[in-house]
């Protein structure tokens, strides 16, 4: 059973492949993606320093218009920034605050989770989230037999429908080339279960052995 389940999300990876990389030097923000921050000041988290702590491990969704709200900084423009631009950025607001700042900027796209997910929705994942924690933040598929199916939807197009040419385990959604804004959908799939075809069989099975007795019987 381990087996066949092993197989069977193996086959989710085969729908992304031939994906272009994710390049970090290439990724532009998009509004409403999000951003992580993370900052350590000489090495060590700031713990101490109320205002470099309130930023450090958080989350900020960019807005309409393209902007990230720092509070008591204001309000940072980062559409169509590089990862690199917008570091830059950060620093250039914080870096009065620590002696040695280190600070990283993890970008987080924004990607549509529909049909037989367990939640689906809206979320923002880092392109090195691999694909099976993205399954498992959307609560698992309602059918393994779905996995089959998956596509995705960019810009209104039906994409890489078929997947079943390569094995790519583990794979990161940047890797797998998913884009902000894109729609992964697990459609719903109607087949007969296991079970109900055993009934089927069970059922003709009987007539037949029925039938059987009841010819054998005039025959004599």
């Amino acid at each position: 059973m381990l087996q066949i389940k092993y197989i069977i999300y193996s086959i989710i990876a085969l729908l992304f492949t031939g994906l272009d990389l994710f390049a970090a030097d290439d990724f532009k923000f998009k509004k409403a993606d999000g951003l992580r921050i993370l900052i350590y000041d000489n090495d060590m988290e700031p713990e101490r320093n109320r205002i470099l702590a309130s930023f450090h491990d958080t989350e900020f969704v960019i807005d309409g218009e393209g902007y990230v709200h720092l509070g008591s900084f204001g309000r940072v423009y980062v559409a169509n920034l590089s990862v690199e631009e917008v570091t830059k950025l950060f620093e250039e607001k914080l870096r009065t605050y620590g002696k040695n700042l280190t600070i990283m900027v993890v970008p987080l796209i924004r990607l549509i989770l529909r049909g037989e997910f367990g939640k689906p929705g809206m979320y923002r994942f880092s392109p090195r989230t691999s694909f099976w924690d993205l399954v498992a933040e959307a609560g698992g598929m309602s059918s393994n037999l779905a996995a089959e199916n998956i596509y995705v939807v960019r810009r209104g197009e039906i994409i890489y429908a078929e997947f079943w040419n390569s094995l790519n385990e583990g794979a990161s959604i940047g890797e797998l080339g998913l884009e902000s804004g894109d729609e992964i959908v697990v459609p719903r799939i109607n087949r007969i279960s296991f079970d109900a075809v055993m009934r089927y069989i069970n059922l003709f099975a009987s007539l037949f052995f029925l039938y059987y007795a009841l010819t054998d019987e005039k025959r004599r």
